[in-house]
């Protein structure tokens, strides 16, 4: 009897393609690095509020870190120095500090500027944000507060978002929104317009969501056109600018109907099938201070033409999860955006794209100890090595025994087994006609097409602002073309790169 037979070969072949689709996918490795990259524990196991924020603000194509304390001891600022290593600066601001967010100045200069959003004692002691400016030059820290006018308006500070309110008239100004807990009288979320010369002036925000009691606030463009869209949470909603700082509430038209819009924690835009379209992963809470040990199943909403559609079941998203953050970046080098799910304890999760639409869940690839708990992080290739790692913050929103500390996770993926990669790095338009800030910019491999935004691969309480952005390029070595579409509708564009190098596109 032949024992290669037509059925034997047929399953022999069977079973191979079965191997191939299962091992396509490679799994990263993650290893804490903690303390050889320089990150000072001193301070010890602390509470933790939607932290960290990682930025490039001495605008050296290097992502520098942000880390606050919730409302237990200073606020931390850790520049990168280019060989995989942090150094901490003499600077940190004692105070109940809730969230860190960044935005460049103006697209004639290099300066950044950010801002710490502080409590406000539970309403009774409304407090403004505080604002920074960093000098590239030198990297010196000057807090610009009064003489930003950022002085008038105060609240229970949650975070920071910047956006152009103000519909085309000055694109070159990011204006922005503060928003607040809720207020114990008057509305709780409040605008600043960027009237030029690093001045802002107070602006009446015009529509329902100036009263609005969701604290926290991200940006999408639903439509690419430019406009962005605000996404605010606890209670999932979604808003349109319809006029300079008039905010329309569309969730109804948007948001698939009875969607239990509840305890969203963190929202994160994602291109998960690459079609041009942003979509959004929201993670939910299960467990916390605020409502009973109850399962919030985490969402992922695929944009539509311009409608979300929820797809987490089809997708392979997981059930009963207890998520507290969520970040999202191309970990293995396919060509796909995967997804870590920042878990309340033990194990945190990461879903792998596995380039059809589905996602391949893992476990263990990073973890918590038994006396803290998961609060959020922040994908981003810290050492530019082409490998996105994880910038971790541990511990609880008020519990100081389950207090924890800022780690780095290195991704550790070995060479054979990941992707090639290319950073594109996004300056100034030539024209000077705006910032970076919320550029889409589209590389074209082969038959491979990505998309990602300039700003944050995930935002729970404190916003990333990310101007290099890294792409997996699978097996290939050549890029095809790199376009940058800027909000106001400038491109600048680039064709045939090679693999494994930082593109440069527009001035920096």
């Amino acid at each position: 009897m032949n024992p290669f037979s037509l059925q034997h070969v047929l399953l022999l072949l069977l079973c191979i393609l079965h191997l191939r689709l299962v091992t396509a996918v490679s799994t990263p490795s993650f290893r804490d690095v903690t303390l050889p990259v320089g990150i000072d524990l001193r301070y010890g196991n602390a509470k933790k509020y939607g932290s960290p924020a990682v930025v490039d603000l001495d605008r050296d194509g290097l992502p520098d870190l942000l880390f606050c304390h919730h409302d237990t001891t200073f606020t931390e600022l850790y520049y990168n120095n280019g060989d995989g290593t942090f150094h901490k600066p003499h600077w940190g601001i004692f105070h109940d500090s809730h969230g860190f967010s960044a935005f460049p100045v103006s697209p004639w200069q290099k300066h950044m500027r950010f801002t710490l959003s502080v409590g406000g004692n539970w309403g009774r002691d409304p407090a403004h944000p505080l604002m920074f400016q960093v000098d590239p030059y030198n990297r010196s820290i000057t807090e610009v507060t009064q003489s930003a006018g950022i002085t008038v308006q105060g609240g229970r500070g949650r975070t920071a978002v910047y956006m152009d309110l103000s519909m085309g008239a000055h694109p070159y100004w990011p204006d922005v929104i503060y928003t607040n807990g809720k207020a114990l009288q008057g509305p709780s979320q409040f605008a600043y317009e960027n009237v030029g010369h690093h001045k802002f002036e107070p602006r009446t925000l015009h529509g329902p969501y100036k009263w609005s009691l969701n604290p926290l606030a991200t940006v999408t463009d639903m439509n690419n056109d430019g406009t962005m869209e605000l996404v605010a949470y606890w209670n999932l909603h979604v808003y349109k600018l319809t006029a300079p700082f008039t905010l329309q509430d569309i969730s109804d038209d948007v948001l698939p109907r009875g969607l239990d819009r509840r305890a969203v924690l963190a929202v994160a835009e994602i291109d998960f099938d690459n079609d041009g379209d942003f979509d959004l992963y929201i993670a939910r809470a299960r467990v916390g201070k605020w409502m009973p040990d109850v399962v919030y199943e985490d969402y992922l909403l695929e944009n539509r033409n311009g409608r979300y559609v929820e797809v987490g079941a089809q997708a392979g998203i997981p059930r009963g999860l207890a998520s507290r953050g969520v970040t999202v970046g191309d970990f293995n080098n396919d060509g796909f955006m995967d997804i870590h799910v920042t878990q309340f304890s033990g194990s945190d999760v990461v879903l792998l794209n596995n380039g059809d639409g589905t996602f391949r869940r893992v476990d263990w690839l990073t973890r918590h100890g038994p006396t803290t708990r998961g609060d959020h992080a922040v994908a981003v290739d810290y050492d530019m090595d082409g490998k996105v790692d994880l910038v971790m913050s541990e511990g609880h929103q008020d519990e100081v025994e389950l207090g924890g500390t800022f780690r780095i996770f290195k991704n550790t993926i070995p060479d054979h087994a990941a992707g090639n990669y290319i950073h594109v790095r996004v300056g100034n338009p030539w024209d000077r006609s705006c910032t970076p800030l919320n550029a889409v910019v589209f590389v074209r491999s082969g038959n491979l097409r990505m998309w990602r935004r300039v700003g944050s691969p995930g935002d729970s309480v404190s916003h990333s602002y990310l101007e290099t952005l890294h792409f997996g390029l699978g097996s290939r070595t050549k890029v095809d073309a790199i376009y940058v579409k800027y909000t106001n509708g400038y491109v600048v564009q680039r064709h045939n790169v090679t693999h494994g190098q930082t593109v440069v596109m527009g001035w920096v």
